[in-house]
């Protein structure tokens, strides 16, 4: 009987080990992903201050529901929730998982969004997201800038356009920034981190990269989004001399569905030097 039990066990082990990874590999949960992030030009007043960043949401619910993602935003208290980009999906014409996130963390925080390329994809579909935007009060902030002021301090929060790629090819076509003010962009792609070279801004929040989609641990993201490999802002902090990205990995998925990469939230403190 036990001859027999090996037997077959010997014969199916590679099998089962191969249907364990996959079921680990594409089980896919919420990671909270938390950064402190210090800089002489943060005013004492945003010492402390908290961010949410949002991005490449593709209408995905998480285990069904968008509660774990809301209770995490809760439970963070930011002073500001950003969103960058890709909030709907070419493969989800409908786009109500969006409204209840929007709905859930609506009184949560000031929200402000900057455009992806699956905004300018779909057209007629980001509009109804731009409804959504004006309904919950989400602030549009494309290619303009807001300023942000606390207690007789501020900082300048900057959005650009997925659609502004003139940037890849003339760096003055960025936004000009106030020279000891300490600035924010938000912009969808981070692989194109490389254009931002002349340190006008202290801190670049970005996505699209989907942490590399194919995720192999202890290595790094597989797939970039222009179908090369290895890429280079897969996920995490990125520093060029004064300024700093942060690559999410983003809530949805893309064509190809994530491996071993969990739908991240980015959670970001502010602290003054």
């Amino acid at each position: 009987m036990f001859y027999i039990f090996y037997k077959y066990l010997k014969k199916y082990f590679l099998l089962l080990i191969i249907l364990i990874i996959l079921f680990i590999g594409f089980h896919n949960d919420l990671d909270v992903t938390h950064y402190v992030y210090s800089d002489i030009e943060i005013p004492d007043a945003f010492d402390g201050y908290k961010i949410v960043q949002i991005s490449d949401y593709h209408c995905k619910l998480i285990n069904g529901s968008n509660n774990k993602l809301i209770s995490a935003i809760k439970s963070y208290n930011p002073d500001i929730i950003v969103i960058t980009g890709d909030m709907i999906d070419s493969d989800h014409s409908d786009i109500s998982a969006v409204e209840s996130l929007l709905k859930g963390i609506s009184d949560i925080a000031p929200i402000y969004a900057v455009s992806g390329n699956h905004e300018f994809d779909l057209g007629a579909q980001y509009d109804k997201l731009l409804n959504l935007y004006n309904k919950y009060g989400v602030i549009d902030l494309d290619d303009s800038k807001v300023v942000i002021t606390k207690d007789n301090s501020h900082i300048t929060l900057y959005g650009l356009s997925a659609n502004k790629m003139d940037v890849i090819y003339n760096p003055k076509a960025l936004p000009e920034t106030e020279v000891g003010t300490f600035s924010i962009l938000l912009y969808h792609y981070t692989n194109h981190f490389d254009y931002f070279t002349d340190n006008r801004f202290n801190l670049i929040l970005a996505g699209h990269t989907h942490g590399g989609i194919i995720r192999i641990p202890f290595v790094g993201g597989l797939i970039g989004n222009n179908s090369t490999f290895f890429p280079k802002y897969d996920s995490g902090r990125f520093v060029h001399d004064q300024t700093t990205m942060i690559s999410s990995r983003g809530i949805g998925d893309a064509s190809i569905p994530r491996f071993f990469n969990h739908s991240e939230l980015v959670c970001i403190t502010l602290h003054s030097k």
